[in-house]
């Protein structure tokens, strides 16, 4: 109980001191939301032996995200409607080639560990951190799980984006209470709701000047080994992904290969091609919304 106490606590003080900055008011400060579902084609997403595959019900958040802004009367665009596999670089710059807009992107979690609960959201800079502080309280005020908080991580989508930019963890898919949540419309609905809620309350209020960021070197390490935060560089494997977002042409090259199907990003490491899931599995959402799964 004391610990329950002391991390509502600190969320709580996390969350004052995040939105101090922010607390500005602002009449629309942004007018459109980039969407990001994770994974997607040959990249399932979470761990090898997890049974519901998290590209699946990612897409179908986002998708339920994307009507409720829309509703709102905020612009959307969203780097994959489909099952396809999108690259992280094209991904950012999908996001960057807009102004005025945030970056949100929505994930399921996963560990080894099945007893692994609860929902957290990542930035990686002090104004992606007053939108995940925002879209985290939604979220937990309504949905009754453990409060992981809000984190900061080097998440190549976060530190490549422009934009203030969150990735929210909507529960573990290797929790057995989670992942049958996860496999419910109503809790994909819900999580859409919340993460909306956030997103519109946030619009109200300025973001704060973007502050520079301290880089320790430490990796950041994840259970999902194909989203580790690794500096290939450092290891002699220079990643292509890096240069295509580095100017405005090369920005407008990947934006442009993404529209037309091509893999800008295809000559990627052995240690990026090794840390894939060798497992494959097949799923979709059915006509009620219920997630259909196949392991193949």
């Amino acid at each position: 109980m004391f610990i329950l106490f002391r991390q509502t606590l600190l969320t709580a003080v996390a969350f004052a001191f995040a939105v101090t900055a922010g607390q500005v008011r602002a009449e629309n400060s942004f007018s459109t939301v980039v969407i990001d579902p994770g994974h997607g084609g040959s990249d399932p997403g979470g761990i090898p032996g997890q049974i519901v595959p998290e590209k699946t019900v990612a897409l179908d958040t986002a998708l339920r995200l994307q009507k409720l802004l829309q509703r709102a009367g905020l612009r959307t665009v969203i780097t994959r409607s489909t099952d396809i596999f999108v690259p992280l670089c094209v991904r950012s710059a999908i996001a960057d080639a807009e102004r005025d807009a945030i970056f949100v992107s929505i994930h399921y979690n996963a560990s080894p560990r099945s007893s692994a609960h609860g929902i957290e959201t990542y930035s990686e800079s002090n104004r992606g951190a007053v939108l995940a502080a925002r879209i985290q309280q939604e979220i937990i005020g309504r949905v009754s799980t453990e409060n992981r908080g809000i984190r900061s991580a080097e998440y190549y989508v976060l530190r490549k984006c422009r934009l203030p930019a969150v990735l929210v963890e909507c529960g573990f898919l290797t929790n057995p209470t989670e992942a049958q949540l996860a496999l419910t419309t109503a809790y994909r609905e819900q999580i859409a709701e919340q993460i909306a809620a956030g997103i519109i309350e946030q619009r109200q209020f300025a973001f704060p000047p973007l502050a520079p960021t301290h880089r320790s070197g430490r990796l950041v390490h994840k259970n999902k080994k194909h989203r580790k935060i690794v500096d290939l560089e450092r290891f002699g494997h220079p990643l292509p992904a890096i240069r295509i977002v580095r100017s405005s042409i090369n920005t407008a090259r990947a934006l442009h290969a993404y529209r037309f199907g091509k893999d800008v990003c295809s000559r990627r490491p052995p240690v990026l091609l090794r840390s894939l899931p060798a497992h494959r599995r097949q799923s979709r959402i059915a006509g009620d919304g219920s997630v259909l799964v196949a392991q193949t």
